[in-house]
């Protein structure tokens, strides 16, 4: 199962758009992929509250719709996840349901009960991301941020798909060779 998780507040934007296309390159490749999309945008996701509940049980205490992504981020074979750069990061959407992983890092690392080693060769994890300058340090700290939410997934981080110099809704449908690579990359996943 892939999953793909929207990670941009803004409908119908570059990321969702990607996104898309991505899906048609793995569905183009391979039509046995069942694919799960997920959009932020459309739950209720609380910020962590450090109460560190999780510390003993491995499961986060607040009960809203983080509830219903936690067994998908464990049960899928590949995690495609898209954000658009905000502040040189994540959007809050996307931060707020991985600091609500920290339930997952307690559950691997305090708890011990991290995916078998033969499943996780298995995995893959990719990143989407839209930013609307040039700068050359643009994703770091991003890229940084989602491998440590992969890791805590026991899903090795596979590549990504950075994209600079995007902003207004919309804008690459007008670049063609973008959503060819995000084809591509659709493609990719699907034989891994």
């Amino acid at each position: 199962m892939a999953l793909v998780i929207y990670g941009s507040p803004r409908k119908n934007g570059n990321t969702d758009i990607l996104l898309k296309w991505v899906i048609k390159g793995i569905k183009n490749k391979d039509k046995n992929i069942r694919i799960d999309e997920i959009y932020l945008r459309d739950l209720n996701i609380s910020p962590c509250r450090e109460c560190r509940e999780c510390d003993k049980t491995g499961q986060c205490v607040v009960d809203d719709d983080m509830q219903k992504i936690y067994v998908k981020l464990l049960s899928a074979d590949y995690l495609i996840l898209a954000s658009p750069i905000f502040f040189y990061s994540v959007t809050a959407q996307t931060k707020a349901m991985i600091d609500r992983s920290q339930a997952l890092w307690a559950r691997k690392y305090l708890l011990k009960k991290g995916i078998e080693k033969e499943i996780k060769q298995k995995r893959g994890g990719w990143f989407i991301s839209v930013g609307a300058t040039y700068g050359s340090k643009l994703f770091d700290g991003v890229i940084l941020t989602v491998r440590y939410f992969f890791d805590v997934l026991d899903i090795p981080y596979r590549g990504n798909l950075l994209i600079r110099g995007i902003d207004n809704k919309g804008e690459i449908l007008v670049n063609p060779v973008y959503l060819s690579s995000a084809y591509n990359l659709g493609r990719k996943i699907a034989s891994s």
